[in-house]
């Protein structure tokens, strides 16, 4: 399980995230969505640890020897990272590396082992469909290949908890719907949480989404008909637009 409790990171007053709390399973898809600039980005970026609390904290709780509970808290560092795959709305780093060099380099830093490497290396972009371009310069393929290749570094280590910031952006509706697949094929053994501009294209993805209004989850457990009603036009269309 991983829990948020009463987590707040404000860089100005009502922009970033304000007391939230939430409880999530391994399994759970959790599509965050609201409107231009109430937090989404933030709180993904707590949950992957790219930030630090200011109060609150989030505990990721992983089966342990013996049948015991192991809990890890967010600000804890390395430990906790390691067991997260984040997908940022930028290109993957190191565009001179083929695709295999660099999913190779980033499984390395994640603690993946030699002995494992291969196997996750080959998974990765067998799952991803990234065997056609596995020798290229990650610079010269198209946004819908980089995203591909950003997804393939978030999988690469297995993590429990899978972070996906705006995963369709830029791209079209085919590459969408193989992430989408994707997505829904490693799901079962990770906690996982999107965000997007609009609920109908994760819909296919979320079991579940939040809804965030100046800082604050304002509402939770709603379905994708529900989380878009919710959302005025207004919202929608400057997302898409951006």
């Amino acid at each position: 399980m991983l829990q948020l409790d009463n987590v707040t990171f404000l860089y100005a007053p009502n922009r970033g995230v304000q007391e939230v709390s939430l409880n999530v399973e391994a399994g759970e898809v959790i599509g965050v969505v609201g409107g231009n600039g109430v937090g989404k980005s933030t709180l993904l970026g707590l949950i992957a640890s790219a930030l630090v609390p200011q109060s609150g904290t989030i505990t990721l709780s992983l089966d342990g020897m013996g049948g015991r509970l192991r809990r890890l808290k967010s600000n804890d560092g390395i430990g906790y990272r390691r067991h997260v795959g984040y997908l940022t709305e930028s290109a993957p780093a190191y565009g001179e590396l083929s695709v295999e060099r660099y999913l190779g380099f980033r499984a390395r830093l994640h603690g993946v082992g030699m002995f494992r490497l291969r196997r996750r290396l080959n998974d990765a972009l067998m799952r991803c469909g990234l065997n056609p371009v596995r020798k290229e310069a990650i610079a010269a393929l198209s946004l819908g290949w980089q995203r591909r290749v950003a997804l393939a570094e978030a999988l690469i280590s297995a993590p429990p908890i899978l972070v996906l910031d705006d995963p369709f952006a830029g791209i079209d509706a085919t590459q969408r719907q193989a992430m989408a697949e994707i997505i829904q094929d490693v799901a079962s053994r990770s906690h996982v949480f999107i965000s997007g501009h609009d609920p109908a294209l994760l819909k296919a993805c979320c079991t579940r989404f939040i809804l965030m209004e100046q800082s604050e989850v304002v509402a939770d457990n709603l379905d994708a008909e529900t989380a878009m009603a919710r959302l005025t036009p207004k919202h929608v269309k400057k997302e898409a637009d951006e």
